[in-house]
């Protein structure tokens, strides 16, 4: 980098590199613009099967179903934009740091910067025409805590692909691994089994699957002062549920609080892009 003098100050190092990172997404701009509309296909498509779910007895079902996809489609596109990353560019960034360039922790907090601006548009793009295809609650607070939800999910599923990114040596490794990390997050998120009837020796995968969070903190958002109607034979039959709450009883999610999943997954992003630093920092072939 010949505008980067030898041993600059660490807040001029990542400013410089910032806008190598920036260059760099401007001259793969396709490559977002590509995200954005698959982005918007897909949430295209999800609102459409989904479209306007109701209150109905049977909306209950389909309520779940949707907010697990939704999760599992953010968190896959998020994983995606980033899982090669690092071992593209490892050999680049060792050699200049080698010669005293700049440090490895510059190097990293610009390329999440660059990166976390880059992908802050494809939750909200997806949220907006998810949310009202969908029918979810018309309730504002509602809307902009499922929309924090869906990018938070963006974001630890990037954060777990940067960490794998980090620590595979080349990028086959990394696109072989990840695949097997967001199947386990899967099939821990919830959906399958809920977390209330989890087999006790599994407690600890469930733990890390930051879907479970996501899912739970949608289901709960939605759920939570919904009003649901019934027919004239389900009320006859006793089975007809009138709010969401019960649902959420039904389903065993009511362990934990809106509040609590989005602290878990701010912890697993950070932990995760701490995990990816070390991997930066200290694995050198």
């Amino acid at each position: 980098m010949a505008n980067l003098p030898k041993h600059p100050i660490w807040i001029k190092q990542v400013y410089i590199l910032f806008q190598r990172n920036t260059q760099e997404q401007i001259r793969s701009s396709q490559i977002l613009i590509t995200s954005i509309l698959q982005t918007i296909i897909m949430a295209i498509l999800i609102g459409g099967v989904f479209f306007q779910i109701g209150t109905t007895q049977s909306s209950t079902i389909r309520r779940s179903p949707v907010l697990f996809f939704c999760a599992i489609n953010q968190g896959v596109f998020g994983a995606l934009m980033v899982i090669n990353s690092f071992p593209s560019e490892r050999e680049l960034s060792l050699r200049e740091r080698a010669a005293g360039t700049y440090y490895a922790s510059a190097y990293f907090m610009a390329k999440i910067l660059v990166d976390t601006f880059v992908q802050i548009p494809v939750p909200v793009i997806f949220s907006c025409i998810v949310y009202f295809m969908v029918g979810f609650q018309l309730v504002a607070s509602k809307f902009f805590i499922f929309t924090l939800l869906i990018t938070l999910c963006s974001f630890t599923a990037t954060s777990l692909a940067l960490m794998i990114s980090a620590l595979c040596k080349t990028t086959d490794m990394s696109v072989t691994v990840l695949p097997m990390a967001l199947e386990v997050t899967r099939l821990f998120g919830g959906f399958f089994l809920a977390p209330a009837y989890l087999p006790k020796y599994f407690v600890w995968i469930d733990a890390l699957a930051y879907i479970k969070y996501v899912y739970v903190g949608l289901s709960l958002n939605e759920l939570q002062g919904l009003k649901l109607s019934c027919t004239v034979n389900e009320t006859a039959s006793g089975n007809c549920v009138l709010d969401g709450e019960t649902t959420i009883r039904n389903l065993g999610l009511d362990y934990i609080s809106i509040g609590g999943c989005i602290s878990i997954l701010l912890w697993f992003i950070i932990g995760c892009r701490i995990i990816a630093y070390f991997g930066i920092r200290f694995l050198k072939n």
